[in-house]
This record gives C-alpha cells, structure tokens and sequence, in this order.
C-alpha cells in the first residue's frame, strides 16, 4: 500500500519543472541564433554548444552524488539554482567568444545535476506516493513550449542580439521555485543530513553490469541524434526560408506533442514496459531524421516537429521507467547522474561534431543523425543477450529480471 503524499508535492515538483524548463526553452532554439547574430561562424557555434554537455559529462555523476551523499535533494537543487542563475548571468559582460565559453563551463557545472536530481526527486514521489511523474513533467514542457513562442516573437520584435536577456532574467526563476520544492522523502526515513547515503564500493559496483551500461548507451545514442536539431534546426527553416514565428510555432508543436505524452504516461506504463518504449523512441527519431532534410513545406515540418513524442519522450520516459524500476531510491540520483553524464558525453561529441557536419551538407547532415539513432535501435534490440539485475541500496545478490 502506498503512503499518502505530502501536501503539495506533486504541484511543487510541476512548477519547478516549469521554472526550470522555461529559460531552456529559450536556449535551445536560439541561442545558436544569438551566436550567429555576434558573427559567430558554425564550427565555433558546435563548440560554444559542447561545452555545457562537455562539463556535464565532467561533473554530473560528482554533483549528482552529492544529493545522495548528504540525503537532501531539496537543499541540494536550491544551491545549484542559485550558482547556475548568478553565474549564467555573467554572460552579458562580454560577446567576447573566450568570455562566453568560460561562463558556460563555470555555470554548467552546478547546473549539470539540477535535471538528474529533480528527475530523481519527482521519480521518489512515484516510488514512495504513487504520483504521477509525467505529469509533474509535462508542466516543464509546457513551459518550454511557452518559451519557444515567446522567442519567436522576442527575436522577430527585438533581433537576435537581446535574446539572452530573456534567457537570463529567466533563470532566476530556478531559484525562485527551488524554495518551494517538496522535502525530500529521504528525510523521513531519520537519515542523518551529514551521513546521508551510506555509498560504497560494494554497493557501486552493482552499477557495472553490461546489460545496464548497454541500455544506457542506446538510450544516450538516441537523445544525442537530437543534437543537429537542436543546434541548427532553426538556423536551418531561416534558411529555407521559414519566418521565425513559424520556428517558434514548430518547437512548440514539438513540446506539445511531448507534453501529451507525459501526461498520460501513468497509462501509458500501464500497457507497454519500459523496453517497448525505448525500441519505439529509437524507431520514430530514425523515421523524423531520414525526413527532415527534404525541405518539406510547413505542413511537414508541423508532423515532423509532431514526432518528437516519440524521439524524445518515449525515450526519456522510458528511461524515467527502467532506472525506477532497477535502482533503489537511496541510489537513483547517482543513478540519473551517469545517465546524464553518458548522454551529455554523447551529446557534447555530437553536437561538436554538428558544426562540422552543418556546415559540410548543411541539411543532410541529418541523415547522420538517422544513423546514429538507428545505432541505438540495434543497442536496444540486442540488450537482452546481456546481463541486468537489480541495483540495491543494501548490498546483495542481484536479482535477474
């Protein structure tokens, strides 16, 4: 039977999410934008873009650590929303490229653990209360949605160049909403603060099984195909002529899609298990990338933007889903943070990559994007040949699923 949820704590869980997603909302699609309008050519762009990802992979699985080791995942979101937010901000003092690239590997490395440690704080409210993680997710893709119209209208009505000030007033919403998180369910279990976690090796260990690290692999192999999209996609519609407007309605099709989803992902795993939807995540993102670079009329890219339920969401949730269900409570926030760490290693390498390949064959870059999800397809499709238990927060034998 399972315990009554605190006051609250799906609402607060939801509008951090918003809070959070909202600024990045505005990042992703245009701050390669904001890039290109400082004269930034695309090989550099691919760069500046790798390095939050770069850093991530560096520090994830060390700050996400950190909310296991001291048992406090609310504490632990509040510092790194007001480091991230502050730091963030210095971006503004200089369009100098070396300026910006610093900025965004110091403020990244406390922003690296904010998704892994609130995934992980709103999947405790699943396990322990029986709430609803999609969701409490959906309300950050709404927010992103939102952003992505209100970057349309900023960039059409002001320019590229004072995009970032949306995306900096806009942090500051993190540690606004960090204040109003949930406790962490931890807490209740009389953990000491300064103990936390009792980590160790031979608890840690249980992470090294192959068939584990293969599914982590195929779902980071998928969620970095994205990274074309996400670098280029908007800079690629201005090109075919698209009106920003327009872009700004295509990511918002895309978030809406992937908030429809989210919000009926209780039923969702209710019919198909975690395994059925990573293989179609990894099926829907190789359909929409071998697609994208036809330049379609708007009524394409409007079904294209559509199938981000699947390459993205699918994806995520199924992950969301199998972590939940292999990894112990007292060890998913290190369990999210190699998660993270793998696919931002994933990302950074592709995203570096983007600019190379962009500015090579430009749309057609894309078709590599189809490779590399079809490459996690086949991850997914042989994981089952290879061992996988169990991960528990008291060492034991592992249990074979």
């Amino acid at each position: 039977m399972q315990a009554p949820s605190p006051k609250g704590y799906a609402l607060r869980m939801s509008a951090f999410f918003g809070a959070f997603f909202f600024p990045l909302g505005i990042y992703i699609p245009f701050f390669a934008v904001w890039l290109n309008s400082l004269g930034v050519e695309p090989k550099e762009i691919g760069l500046i873009l790798t390095i939050p990802m770069a850093t991530r992979v560096i520090f994830t699985p060390f700050m996400a650590g950190i909310a296991d080791k001291i048992g406090d995942r609310r504490l632990t979101l509040q510092i790194y929303c007001v480091v991230f937010a502050v730091t963030f901000a210095m971006i503004t003092i200089s369009d100098n490229l070396l300026w910006i690239a610093l900025v965004m590997a110091v403020s990244h490395i406390a922003q690296s653990a904010i998704i892994p440690v609130s995934d992980s704080l709103a999947m405790a409210g699943t396990r322990r209360f029986d709430l609803d993680y999609g969701r409490m997710r959906s309300w950050g893709s709404l927010a992103f949605m939102v952003a992505n119209l209100i970057g349309g209208v900023v960039l059409d009505a002001f320019g590229a160049a004072n995009i970032i000030w949306v995306m900096v007033i806009g942090n500051m919403l993190h540690i606004i909403f960090s204040m109003t998180l949930p406790s962490d369910p931890r807490l209740n279990d009389n953990r000491n603060l300064s103990k936390g976690a009792n980590l160790n090796w031979a608890q840690l260990k249980q992470f090294a099984q192959s068939g584990f690290w293969i599914i982590l692999f195929a779902a980071s192999f998928v969620q970095a195909s994205h990274s074309v999209l996400y670098a280029f996609a908007t800079i690629f519609w201005q090109k075919i002529g698209i009106s920003a407007n327009m872009t700004g309605i295509f990511w918002s099709v895309s978030i809406l899609a992937e908030v429809t989803l989210f919000f009926y992902s209780k039923k969702i795993s209710g019919r198909l298990s975690w395994k059925s939807l990573l293989i179609v995540g990894a099926c829907l993102a190789t359909l929409r990338w071998l697609l994208f670079p036809l330049e379609l009329p708007v009524s394409g890219y409007f079904l294209l933007q559509i199938l981000h339920a699947g390459s993205f969401a699918c994806t995520h949730l199924g992950m969301m889903f199998f972590l939940t269900k292999m990894v112990d409570d007292e060890l998913s926030g290190t369990a999210q943070g190699l998660f993270t760490m793998l696919t931002g290693l994933l990302m950074a390498i592709a995203t570096f990559l983007s600019g190379y390949l962009y500015s090579l064959l430009e749309g057609d870059a894309f078709y590599i994007m189809a490779g590399i999800s079809l490459f996690g397809l086949v991850l997914f499709l042989i994981a089952p040949m290879f061992s996988l238990g169990h991960i528990n927060a008291d060492t034991v034998p592992l249990d074979r699923d």
